[in-house]
């Protein structure tokens, strides 16, 4: 599996998730939150075999690193972590990342270190801290 990264308004983008964020199920996944993208963000989208597995868009602005959706097929674990350890390796030397996470995905974020920092009803707040 690769994960590759591409800027906010990267064509090959387009290519990659289009069919993914505008599908019905995948915006159920989302809590029918729509997907969003500038050119004040990053995506990293895991690619298997020509097939995108996930994908995790990142909004970076004042020195903060905001992950505030994101599509993982099947809720696979091992796509997960390899998204968001690649999203803090890159990052977080430069970044203070944060993430707006679902209940049910506490456990791939907390796996890869990431730490509830606020709790809602339906998501949690969570940081990547520096070790």
């Amino acid at each position: 599996m690769e994960i590759i990264r591409l800027e906010g308004e990267d064509h090959r983008l387009y290519y990659l998730v289009a069919h993914l964020v505008m599908n019905e199920d995948v915006l159920k996944y989302n809590l029918n939150y729509p997907y969003k993208t500038s050119d004040n963000y990053c995506w990293f989208v895991a690619v298997e075999e020509g097939t995108t597995r996930g994908f995790i868009p990142v909004k970076l602005e004042d020195g903060k690193a905001t992950i505030n959706n994101y599509y993982v097929e099947d809720d696979d674990s091992k796509v997960f972590s390899l998204l968001l350890k690649e999203v803090v390796r890159v990052l977080l030397p430069d970044f203070n990342i944060e993430s707006i996470t679902q209940i049910r995905h506490i456990p791939d974020f907390e796996r890869n270190g990431f730490s509830i920092i606020l709790r809602w009803k339906r998501y949690v707040k969570m940081n990547a801290f520096k070790k």
